[in-house]
């Protein structure tokens, strides 16, 4: 009896919110006298981003992203779908939270991480299938772009000079392209940001600077205490003990160095990387003009200018493993949770045993609760 409910009730949800990607279909069709259900789908998809054209380093305006439409997507619907935009970190593509060999390159038993993320074993589109079916959430549109950077990785979802402008093509142009492209609700309380690490990083920041455009974020890892930072000087000369010559590939801290500097002090008139480092090298002592642009690009640092802004957003969840590779979580953490009491700005905050990256989808459902139960839909 009780599979019986459970039937009907699965089939009258279908019937109520089923159809098709982006074209219009009806949620469940009728062939040679048998229901067929619509399955949600997961496609590339890709557009030219205004905000990325022209950018002297060589980054494409054409960027890919993958687009999860939920079971019986229907475009026929009175009410629009909300959207969650996906932001990754590393590995740096669209695919990050879909392909686990993507990973293969940045996990070593010896080396600085050394267990893969939790990967759902029924793939990515059942997994939130599943999430949605059980009513965890409800039927939304998730969106992950593709913010990689040429010749750095990591773009970190900032306007820059040297990189061009990532903050703009997320905030504008994705959004402005999703919204004419899908059957969406085109305002702030349809829309939420969560990402990874740097994309986490993302998700905050464009929380505070566009709290118009989304209306909840959640972050997973991510760097929110800029004074932190200067204590990954040691591994920085462990890395390179014969002095920074630029980025490497085999070098994941030394080329993340460069790529926030890349992102916050690009200097297009010091060739070769075209970036000012603030920190003297092997010393770690303080470049005070440099560093006070990093600062201006700090989480912690930005609450005194956009503390109202966070403080008007419908939900804010971040959370970090208690043994992170980075050492973020901790101390830093409790400085910039501090001043969010200060300003008065509500949040949930959680810390779990785990690292940067092993508990990345077992956290991800959880922030994924938090946004649609959050976001005014």
């Amino acid at each position: 009896m009780k599979k019986l409910i459970y039937l009907i009730s699965v089939v009258a949800f279908l019937m109520s919110n089923w159809s098709c990607d982006d074209t219009a279909m009806d949620p469940i069709s009728i062939e040679n006298e048998k229901v067929i259900i619509h399955k949600s789908k997961l496609q590339n998809k890709e557009f030219e981003s205004e905000a990325l054209i022209g950018n002297p380093i060589g980054n494409s305006a054409i960027r890919k992203m993958q687009v999860y439409t939920p079971p019986g997507y229907d475009k026929k619907r009175e009410t629009g779908y909300p959207v969650i935009y996906l932001l990754h970190g590393f590995p740096f593509s669209e695919k990050a939270f879909i392909d686990e060999q993507l990973w293969d390159q940045w996990i070593d038993p010896n080396g600085f991480f050394k267990t893969y993320p939790d990967f759902p074993e029924e793939g990515f589109q059942a997994w939130i299938d599943d999430l949605i079916l059980s009513g965890k959430i409800e039927p939304l549109i998730i969106v992950m772009p593709n913010a990689s950077n040429v010749n750095y990785g990591f773009s970190f979802y900032t306007d820059s000079a040297l990189n061009g402008n990532f903050e703009q093509f997320i905030s504008t142009d994705l959004v402005k392209f999703i919204d004419k492209r899908y059957h969406t609700i085109p305002n702030k309380d349809g829309r939420a940001l969560i990402g990874h690490s740097q994309g986490g990083y993302g998700a905050v920041i464009m929380g505070m600077k566009h709290p118009d455009k989304f209306s909840v974020i959640a972050a997973h890892g991510a760097p929110l205490f800029f004074n932190a930072l200067p204590y990954l000087n040691t591994i920085l000369v462990e890395e390179n003990p014969d002095g920074l010559t630029g980025p490497d590939p085999s070098k994941f801290l030394t080329s993340g160095y460069y790529a926030m500097a890349a992102a916050w002090s690009p200097n297009l008139l010091n060739p070769p990387f075209m970036v000012d480092l603030p920190m003297e090298f092997p010393s770690g002592d303080l470049i005070d003009d440099v560093w006070a642009k990093w600062l201006n690009n700090d989480p912690f640092s930005m609450l005194d200018t956009y503390g109202d802004n966070f403080r008007s957003l419908n939900g804010i969840y971040i959370d970090c493993g208690d043994i992170d590779e980075f050492g973020w979580g901790g101390l830093d953490y409790d400085y910039f949770f501090k001043k969010m009491d200060a300003y008065r700005i509500s949040y949930f905050r959680d810390s779990f045993q785990g690292g940067h990256v092993d508990q990345v989808y077992s956290r991800l459902e959880l922030s994924l609760i938090f946004c649609s139960d959050n976001m005014g839909i």
